[in-house]
């Protein structure tokens, strides 16, 4: 099973690099300008990042090239935060990560980076379109959970204008005809814009399709797509252009139906743990030392973690497979680069070993673990004592 969040990313990205040792530097912070006096705020924050890379033993280097980056506008409205990762004294991540700070700020130098805020702004690899709609066209964009959003990833559906408009009062014989025609055009446009957004929907595979803007466009729209796409449409019933609590209530109806997408996912997660571990198939493991050694072994497809539960633990990060070991006779004569936060050492070996990894409540695991994980195959049956 290929992992379908951040993981998969970070492996590309940062395969070669986790790999090997050296030194991380990171910096992870909220960005938002929407707080009174925003220039003071944005100083006084870029102050704390850097006194504190200072405190931790980053060199000089380091700290203006992570500085440099906070110092940037993040291009995308408020509230929104800021991932900056340094390898060796190299930037090798810069990311703008729309909405609120997923739990505190992290701020560090070590061994192992915390990535731990960047699966926790991309639970899941879920790409998906806006729609707004007007009688004379429409307009789509194509977003990623998580990512800050790209002018390329925009298109422009423009319908006929030549005769469109509401006819006019009267009781004359072209009115019925004019309305009949302009009606035609409605639905001639409709069927433009739900072209795109089929098209659109066949090659971006988006989890969700939202759907705004005129009243009339959007019926015509929503009965014009294809049944894929259909099944993907949330409507926002309000234009979000038409004024600033229109935008508001166009936010949050967006927010909430992202939310019910990652729930879903966790839902389904947990139920599937849930099931295995009550069939005893050993198709799950519960628990961080069975985490652990799944993951030694390249075995886990999906692991589930409460960062909060794991709390001050420690594990050691080895420089070649298996990864992670609990104790240094786990380590199997690989090199140990260090013992550092268990959490970060569970997400580095998730990233090497592609599995998915999805942040939870513990107690919605099986026995309250505060880890669990879905199998690549079974476990072997239990060794007599």
């Amino acid at each position: 099973m290929t992992s379908t969040n951040a993981t998969s990313e970070l492996h590309g990205i940062l395969g070669e690099r986790l790999e090997g040792g050296g030194t991380w530097a990171w910096a992870y912070a909220d960005v938002s300008g929407n707080v009174e006096d925003p220039r003071r705020q944005a100083a006084l924050k870029l102050r704390a990042v850097e006194e504190s890379l200072r405190a931790q033993g980053a060199s000089a280097d380091v700290v203006d090239t992570i500085a440099a980056e906070f110092e940037q506008e993040p291009g995308v409205p408020s509230p929104v935060a800021r991932y900056v990762l340094v390898h060796d004294g190299e930037l090798v991540l810069s990311e703008v990560l729309p909405g609120h700070l997923h739990g505190a700020e992290a701020i560090g130098v070590g061994a192992v980076p915390d990535l731990v805020p960047l699966v926790a702004h991309r639970p899941i690899d879920l790409p998906f379109l806006v729609v707004h709609v007007t009688r004379e066209g429409g307009t789509l964009r194509a977003y990623r959970l998580g990512h800050a959003p790209s002018v390329v990833d925009e298109q422009q559906v423009q319908g006929r204008t030549d005769t469109l408009h509401y006819a006019k009062a009267g009781t004359g014989w072209k009115q019925p005809h004019w309305q009949a025609h302009t009606e035609e055009i409605w639905k001639q446009t409709s069927a433009e814009v739900a072209g795109a957004v089929d098209e659109a929907v066949r090659r971006l595979r988006p989890g969700l399709v939202v759907v705004a803007g005129d009243v009339t466009a959007r019926e015509l729209l929503v009965k014009a797509l294809s049944t894929e796409a259909r099944a993907l449409v949330t409507t926002v019933p309000v234009d979000p252009r038409s004024d600033d609590a229109a935008r508001q209530a166009f936010v949050e109806h967006v927010e909430i139906a992202l939310a019910r997408v990652i729930a879903t996912r966790r839902h389904d997660l947990e139920d599937l743990l849930r099931t295995h571990v009550g069939r005893g198939d050993n198709l799950a493991v519960t628990g961080l030392g069975s985490v652990v050694s799944a993951l030694q072994q390249a075995q886990g497809s999906v692991v589930a973690l409460d960062a909060v539960a794991v709390g001050d633990r420690t594990l050691l990060a080895l420089a070649g497979a298996p990864w992670v070991a609990t104790a240094p006779e786990q380590a199997a004569g690989t090199p140990v680069v260090g013992a550092v936060p268990a959490v970060c050492a569970l997400v580095r070996a998730a990233v090497l070993t592609d599995a998915e990894l999805v942040l939870v409540n513990a107690a919605s695991l099986p026995g309250g673990a505060a880890a669990a994980a879905l199998l690549r195959w079974p476990v072997g049956p239990a060794v007599p004592a």
